[in-house]
């Protein structure tokens, strides 16, 4: 639910204050909100989810692998069951929680119009004057998705009752053989016109053939084995103060997948966030320091981010899965709108990215 004010006019010529806070040193927890004569807000800090999509590959040889090349004629044929796992993607998107550091409170008039103040759920300041599309504000990542795991036809489906009355394992392996060979026969007898019986319209025939290659596919599989394909997807937060380098992500097995960084059963993968620095070295905390920027009272200012530029590559000893520039708030600078900016129009409208803290857009 979003907490907000009857809306009305942004004027900042009225004695308006604006002062940082800080939960510490209070008895309980500063929490930020509404009230009849103020507002308090969260600047946001840039939080990185890196979402690894992984499928797995499983081997599992047939019940008649031994008899393949016996009745079958086919040879290279695995006898022992097998699981690979192997990265197939990694992505990163962005989303805004509350910089604890970053709490300012907005104090009212007490006459003359009060600003409408949009903040989200987390109290993350999102517009003023104006609404923000909910889409825009929502927003969250499974931790952990189901795997997906691709379809097989059961062979014991299509054993006819002689098989299954068959005293031992080569028994059985010469008559789905002889099943598989009776069913190839057949189809051929179709495709050439020989057969008893023939659909006369083409859907019926279609059907027919298809359902005699998904037979013969199933009982190739007691012999040749089957292989089963899941995706599966996880995601890790990841909240940077500074920048990072070599920072173990997560481990991962070709056996066993993805890891935590303390299970040394798989290999490390590695996380560098490297601060692209765009905005020099000005301070980021230019507007509560000491800064020669510094405004000379808090009272008609706005606070937001100009967020800086981070580059987060992601890899292992071998390759690197992702490598992608991305806005990060906690690297840029917290700056202020100003009268000269806001001008005393009452429909000027902000809205501000719940991300990065930027300023998306001023209408006057």
């Amino acid at each position: 639910m979003k907490m907000n004010i009857v809306k009305s006019a942004l004027l900042m010529g009225f004695a308006i204050g604006f002062m940082p806070m800080s939960a510490q040193g209070t008895s309980s927890p500063y929490s930020p909100g509404i009230t009849q004569d103020a507002v308090s807000y969260w600047l946001p800090k840039t939080k990185l989810t890196i979402t690894v999509t992984t499928r797995k590959n499983s081997f599992k040889p047939g019940e008649f692998s031994r008899y393949a090349e016996r009745y079958l004629r086919m040879g290279n044929i695995r006898d022992k069951a097998e699981e690979l796992w192997e990265i197939t993607s990694v992505e990163v998107s962005a989303s805004g929680v509350p910089d604890k550091d970053k709490l300012y409170t907005l104090s009212f008039p007490q006459k003359g119009n009060r600003p409408y103040i949009e903040l989200t759920d987390q109290g993350i300041i999102s517009a003023v004057n104006t609404r923000r599309p909910s889409k825009e504000m929502a927003g969250s990542t499974p931790r952990t998705s189901a795997p997906t795991v691709t379809k097989q036809v059961n062979p014991h489906d299509y054993m006819t009752e002689e098989i299954l009355m068959a005293g031992s394992s080569a028994k059985m392996a010469e008559l789905v053989a002889k099943e598989i060979y009776n069913i190839r026969e057949s189809r051929n007898n179709i495709t050439r016109g020989q057969a008893d019986f023939i659909p006369t319209d083409g859907e019926s025939l279609k059907y027919m053939l298809e359902s005699l290659n998904e037979q013969e596919a199933a009982l190739i599989t007691m012999f040749s084995g089957t292989s089963e394909t899941q995706e599966q997807t996880f995601t890790i937060d990841v909240t940077p103060d500074a920048p990072i380098a070599k920072q173990i992500l997560f481990r991962f097995s070709s056996k066993l997948g993805v890891l935590p960084v303390d299970n040394l059963a798989g290999e490390p993968v590695w996380i560098d966030i490297t601060d692209n620095n765009l905005m020099g070295n000005y301070s980021s905390d230019s507007v509560d320091g000491n800064s020669a920027r510094k405004p000379k009272s808090n009272a008609q200012f706005l606070f937001y981010r100009i967020p800086g530029r981070a580059t987060i590559k992601v890899y292992n000893n071998r390759i690197s899965f992702m490598e992608q520039e991305i806005q990060v708030a906690q690297f840029g600078n917290v700056e202020v709108i100003s009268t000269t900016i806001m001008g005393r129009n009452a429909d000027t409208r902000i809205t501000f990215d719940t991300t990065t803290g930027a300023v998306l857009k001023i209408n006057e």
